[in-house]
């Protein structure tokens, strides 16, 4: 009897034990829509638009576990003709990638991803559901002083 009490409380230990590093944790950033505004530095609205966050995947390096790969798309639905915003030449919607950190709260992404030179990157922190931050306009010889406001709103269902 002894024996089968031992076995069931080592099998028991071992069941919690294992159950808890596997699982993973759940994040703020969710997928979905949210609707956004890009803005100059004045509030001044420039873009605004849908992006949507298809993907939120764990980063697997060592000293990552707060860090995730984000993954989606964007459209512009309306735009200022304001010639004087160099990032209209790369920013037509499609694809967008990001990392986000649920420790800090922060996502940075990339408009552009399959280019290297020319493109605006959000920068925005999580506050109840919604995003909150900048842009900048980035190409090879540095980062222009162009850049504004940001903000994201999660579309609900």
């Amino acid at each position: 009897m002894k024996i089968i009490t031992i076995l069931s409380i080592v099998a028991a230990i071992f069941i919690s034990s294992c159950s808890g590093s596997e699982s993973e944790k759940k994040i703020s950033l969710k997928t979905g829509k949210y609707g956004y505004v890009i803005s100059d530095s004045t509030g001044k609205s420039l873009i605004e638009g849908e992006m949507q966050i298809n993907t939120i995947t764990k980063q697997k390096d060592v000293g990552t576990e707060n860090d995730y790969i984000v993954g989606g798309s964007y459209t512009i639905t309306k735009n200022n003709a304001d010639t004087t915003y160099m990032g209209f030449s790369t920013m037509n919607g499609g694809e967008m990638t990001g990392y986000y950190n649920e420790e800090r709260k922060f996502i940075n992404i990339n408009t552009n991803p399959k280019i290297a030179d020319a493109n605006v990157f959000l920068n925005a922190f999580l506050k109840k559901g919604n995003l909150e931050g900048g842009w900048h306009y980035s190409t090879f010889r540095g980062t222009h002083n162009e850049g504004g406001l940001f903000k994201a709103e999660r579309i609900k269902k």
